[in-house]
């Protein structure tokens, strides 16, 4: 693993880094500038849009002459009763299930606790709906370590409130990749809620996440839960940078003011995540009830005296002198930031904290082309004709980028924090492989193995909390140490 003693490249990340290439390096642009800015953009601005516009204009009208579907209330009508039956940690068969060990995310998860972990450190289970399909994931496990062949399977239906009871009941922790969870994950982390169960999940559905704290918060604190989300690249990395830089002002007699955040990014998209972005825009859910954005609800339910502004770039870009690269907006960033506002409000970084989250390219056509890309999936949200269109060239669920993709992959995350005394500190953390899949699963992995660490009990943290709030530096620490390791420093300027 690359550390900050590691000789470095010119950008301050290690040499890990050196053979990583960017998405467009050099001119590589061109030929796709040429295609979309000349081509796909003339044909989407005189024949989808207006033809868009009309269709929703239509539909504005149909909308207001006929009641639509009402939104989406995932915790309507639930049974948030703390249950009798529920058993000791002590007495639980399991450390931890992995539900949705069939899926993209899931399966890479499995492999890399079979092969870090194996099965004698932690009695595990994976856990889905198909045991043929189990089956299969069990198989494959036990070739890569022979003593996965004592590994347990566990039926169970995501949306089945009894059987995710019972997954709760028998782990002492639940990690989840069974997404869309709007559609998908509420049952089990009500279950885990009620039952005292740790829980992670790789959901970036801030809509969703909102809900879960509005409705979970004080039953997770009355029966000693961690119920933690956003635990892979959406949102770990940017939490993490954010508590650092905190960290090293408060070390300093100092306090956070604002951060800016500067992400350089190369990966693919998997079915499933395509699948879950395209399902939180059609199908939005109902507002929460509190009057405030749970994101910065404090431990006692009221809204915290800690709060966050985002200032996030809208389909534009430019050329930014400090770093001396051109920036775009960040598809994720609205997540990210919600992250962080959760740990601020939980941990108080600063009374008002600024954050700014842009993306990083290596010329102005590839900036321009990311912009292009965000046209292209808001059409398709908007337009469902379009979508179709889409969809002809996009992987379907269960689907992802090849092991080769994701190696070629890379995350680079510089934060420029500034303090109330107006120094600066530069927190760098990198991953050299797709955070988005292989690394989210590790992300997600060690995320719920600080649950289980005994210095993560002795704090008695519990709640509907943030990666941050929940882990702290522990976190950072485990991967560091597991698997592949990270990239991490922080300086002082």
């Amino acid at each position: 693993a690359a550390s900050a003693s590691t000789p470095l490249m010119e950008d301050g990340f290690g040499p890990d880094f050196k053979e990583k290439t960017r998405t467009y390096a050099g001119c590589s642009a061109l030929p796709d500038f040429l295609l979309q800015a000349f081509v796909l953009l003339p044909l989407w601005a005189f024949l989808v849009l207006p033809i868009m516009l009309i269709y929703l204009a239509v539909m504005a009208i149909v909308r207001m002459c006929v009641k639509g579907p009402k939104k989406i209330k995932p915790f309507k009508d639930v049974d948030l009763s703390l249950p009798t039956d529920a058993l000791g940690a002590a007495d639980r068969p399991y450390d931890f299930i992995l539900m949705g060990a069939t899926g993209f995310t899931g399966n890479l998860a499995a492999e890399y606790i079979a092969v870090t972990y194996g099965a004698k450190k932690y009695k595990w289970a994976i856990c889905g709906r198909s045991q043929n399909k189990l089956e299969i994931v069990k198989k494959r496990l036990v070739e890569l370590n022979s003593e996965m062949a004592a590994l347990d399977i566990v039926l169970a239906n995501s949306l089945d409130s009894k059987q995710t009871d019972r997954v709760a009941k028998q782990a002492k922790l639940v990690m989840s990749t069974v997404g869309p969870f709007a559609k998908y994950g509420t049952p089990l982390v009500i279950s885990c809620a009620r039952y005292g169960t740790h829980y992670v999940d790789i959901t970036g559905e801030i809509g969703w996440v909102r809900h879960v704290i509005e409705n979970l918060d004080k039953t997770a604190r009355t029966t000693g839960a961690r119920i933690v989300s956003c635990c892979g690249q959406d949102s770990v990395p940017w939490d993490i940078v954010t508590f650092a830089a905190a960290e090293a002002f408060k070390k300093r007699g100092d306090n956070l003011v604002d951060i800016r955040i500067f992400e350089e990014f190369k990966g693919s998209a998997s079915g499933g995540t395509i699948s879950t972005l395209f399902t939180s825009f059609q199908s939005p859910l109902a507002r929460t009830k509190s009057g405030f954005n749970p994101m910065e609800m404090d431990a006692k339910g009221s809204r915290s005296l800690f709060s966050t502004k985002a200032i996030l770039p809208k389909l534009c870009y430019s050329y930014n002198p400090e770093i001396k690269q051109y920036v775009a907006p960040f598809v994720m960033a609205p997540v990210n930031s919600n992250v962080v506002r959760r740990s601020n409000a939980l941990l108080g970084y600063a009374k008002k904290l600024k954050y700014v989250e842009v993306e990083t390219h290596s010329g102005c056509m590839a900036a321009f082309l990311s912009v292009l890309q965000t046209i292209w999936f808001a059409s398709a949200i908007f337009f469902p004709p379009f979508k179709t269109i889409m969809m002809c060239f996009l992987p379907d669920p269960g689907q992802g980028p090849t092991r080769e993709q994701m190696r070629e992959g890379y995350l680079k995350v510089t934060a420029i924090g500034r303090s109330e005394k107006m120094e600066k500190a530069i927190v760098k953390l990198g991953f050299t492989v797709d955070p988005a899949y292989e690394d989210t699963a590790r992300m997600m992995v060690e995320c719920g193995l600080c649950s289980l660490d005994e210095s993560a009990n002795k704090e008695a943290k519990s709640g509907v909390l943030s990666p941050m709030a929940a882990f702290g530096s522990l976190l950072v620490e485990r991967l560091q140490a597991n698997g592949r390791g990270i990239f991490f420093s922080v300086s002082m300027q």
